[in-house]
């Protein structure tokens, strides 16, 4: 008696669940993602044949703009929480929880302790038009200079985030000048950062091609 043989028929997949999760995970990431805060300044750093690489994370970058303003951005939410703790407490800025959670979520700032309330209080997207003129720096006197204050009150917070588990790792200092600043302008912070003994800190530059590279790439294509 002959066998019968089942029909066989194309086998199929049903994607119906899996495109479920991809849109799920495309949504939540959406939902979860925080726009990165515009900057106050706009920086056109000069071109060097210098390799080294910053850390992704973990700097605390001085700005400095074409007209000479100070900028001050760092890196770490629970660092500038416990600094905006520390500085509101000290000089009684009158700043509230509100205002401090806005500090730890915003980006780079440049104006003075007095009016860091009214800055906070502007809406992000407006913030980029407030008007600064900067963080003040005092070289005569380090004790009345705000950026020196900032300066050594943030590396204090990361420390302590540093011993709580918090980071991993201390602060890299960054300086990011304009190529149109002026250099009096920088010597100040430089003179900041070696008065409260930071004598360590990067200077940011675009890179570009290292002449004597070239030429010794070219040099062996002669040669062949």
């Amino acid at each position: 008696m002959p066998k019968h043989k089942p029909k066989r028929g194309s086998p199929s997949i049903d994607m119906t669940a899996m495109c479920d999760v991809a849109f799920l995970l495309l949504t939540f990431f959406m939902l979860t993602a925080k726009a990165k805060p515009q900057e106050q300044v706009v920086i056109d750093t000069p071109s060097s044949i210098s390799e080294t690489k910053l850390p992704d994370a973990g700097t605390l970058t001085i700005l400095v703009g074409p007209d000479g303003n100070v900028f001050l951005d760092m890196a770490g939410q629970h660092t500038r929480k416990s600094l905006i703790d520390d500085v509101n407490s000290r000089f009684q800025m009158g700043l509230t929880e509100e205002d401090k959670v806005k500090f730890s979520n915003a980006g780079s700032f440049g104006v003075s302790r007095s009016r860091l309330k009214q800055y906070l209080e502007t809406e992000p997207s407006q913030r980029a038009k407030f008007p600064s003129t900067g963080i003040p720096i005092d070289t005569a006197d380090v004790n009345k200079s705000e950026l020196a204050d900032w300066i050594h009150n943030a590396r204090l917070a990361q420390f302590r985030m540093k011993q709580e588990g918090k980071v991993k790792d201390e602060y890299v200092m960054v300086v990011k000048a304009d190529k149109d600043t002026p250099y009096p302008a920088i010597q100040k912070v430089i003179n900041t950062l070696i008065d409260i003994n930071v004598n360590k800190f990067n200077l940011i530059t675009d890179s570009e091609a290292d002449p004597n590279k070239k030429d010794a790439i070219k040099g062996k294509a002669e040669e062949k």
